[in-house]
């Protein structure tokens, strides 16, 4: 498979998905967030690599531009670890892409990460990882052992 993916161009293009970005800088300004034309450029190659590395195919944008417009105003992303935080995000999606089969849509998997990290995660990748993971992977009918405590 790996002599396969190297024939496949994993994605529409740098220079669409940075055109994309870079149109998103007028809304994110608005939080005191922007992304330079490098910083642009990293994130397409990062989302790139995470395609490649999971061994999947994309024909539109990617997370990238959805996962800015659920977090752009968020109050735990701030301008110092936006790129870094867009990146890990998008390679986050992807895994969760290929670990889930595909039981999410694209939507419904932003919109899940973006609201743990707005919510019970407080900005914290490593518990979004973690609950989308249990997501995935618990039982259909199956609670997290927190839900159960919750409810008493």
């Amino acid at each position: 498979m790996d002599d396969i993916m190297g024939l496949i161009p994993v994605s529409p293009g740098r220079a669409k998905l940075v055109e994309a970005l870079s149109g998103l800088n007028s809304l994110t300004s608005r939080y005191g967030l922007s992304l330079s034309r490098q910083e642009m450029e990293a994130l397409a190659d990062r989302q790139s690599l995470a395609l490649r590395e999971t061994e999947r195919v994309e024909f539109g944008h990617g997370p990238a531009e959805k996962l800015i417009r659920a977090l752009c105003d968020s109050p735990y992303v701030t301008g110092a670890d936006y790129a870094k935080l867009i990146g890990d995000l998008c390679e986050l999606f992807y895994q969760f892409k290929r670990e889930s089969a595909e039981a999410f849509s694209d939507d419904e998997l932003v919109e899940v990460m973006a609201g743990l990290f707005n919510g019970e995660g407080q900005g914290s990748l490593e518990l979004v990882a973690d609950r989308v993971w249990q997501m995935i992977h618990e039982e259909p009918g199956e609670e997290r052992e927190e839900d159960e405590a919750f409810d008493e």
